[in-house]
């Protein structure tokens, strides 16, 4: 069990005023573990503001290197970096916000050998920009009861939505919504161009997601919330689906 030392209080003060950080709520938030896959645009800001909203454990999987065309908006990162481990480079500059916060890094990418890993996360968070990733990383994290935080940000546009697996009563998931077998041709962030901002946002708002969800402070489950950055425009979405999902009966 994770504890607040005083330093970390001091760290937090003008955050631990507000009245839904709690000292119960506070406990919470010091025992969750939050697994975040890619640690790129959306990844970087996510981890961010996790570590500075007193989440006290994060484990970062990317088994990328830093080049100069990620720097527009993954933010952890900056020109001395180049040719660095992500994650490596990540845990470093996350630890100089919180030095008491517990930054498990794996420098590879996820794929069906490896995503055992995620198996003692509270919330697994997809930030990959790859399709194929995201419906393995959601059908695993359905099989194991795992929380689900599927994001995305291409252009201007912006999709976040959360999925509870822990209550399967009513089951939805990303395969419900977007059913699609060819993902091949799907426009990605190397071939149509993405926004820095729009990738902070997204960030910022799967941030906020998983805050809302572990205190209790706003129902985000099954809820999309959807962002044209350059209108400055952000819609919550309920979402339901009548699509005969595969995935039902695991």
């Amino acid at each position: 069990m994770h504890n607040y030392s005083e330093k970390e209080y001091d760290i937090f003060s003008r955050l631990f005023i507000l009245k839904e950080f709690s000292e119960e709520n506070l406990k919470i938030l010091s025992k969750i573990k939050i697994g975040i896959v890619g640690m790129g645009g959306i990844g970087c800001p996510l981890s961010q503001y996790l570590v500075s909203s007193g989440v006290k454990e994060l484990l970062l999987i990317d088994g990328d290197i830093i080049e100069k065309s990620n720097l527009n908006r993954q933010i952890l990162y900056n020109l001395n970096d180049i040719g660095r481990k992500k994650v490596e480079v990540a845990k470093k500059k996350l630890k100089l916000i919180n030095t008491e916060c517990k930054i498990n890094i794996l420098d590879v990418n996820v794929n069906s050998s490896n995503l055992n890993s995620l198996n003692d996360c509270y919330i697994v968070v997809d930030a990959t920009d790859d399709w194929i990733t995201s419906k393995m990383l959601n059908e695993y994290c359905l099989k194991n009861s795992i929380n689900f935080l599927y994001s995305s940000a291409l252009r201007y546009d912006v999709q976040i939505i959360f999925f509870n697996n822990e209550n399967k009563s009513e089951h939805i998931c990303l395969n419900c919504i977007f059913p699609n077998i060819n993902d091949v041709d799907l426009p990605r962030c190397s071939t149509v161009g993405i926004s820095g901002v729009s990738a902070g946002l997204a960030g910022l708002i799967a941030a906020q997601k998983i805050i809302n969800f572990s205190l209790n402070l706003r129902n985000e489950t099954n809820i999309m919330t959807i962002s044209d950055g350059k209108e400055l425009n952000i819609e919550n979405i309920i979402i339901k689906s009548k699509h005969n999902c595969y995935l039902n009966s695991i």
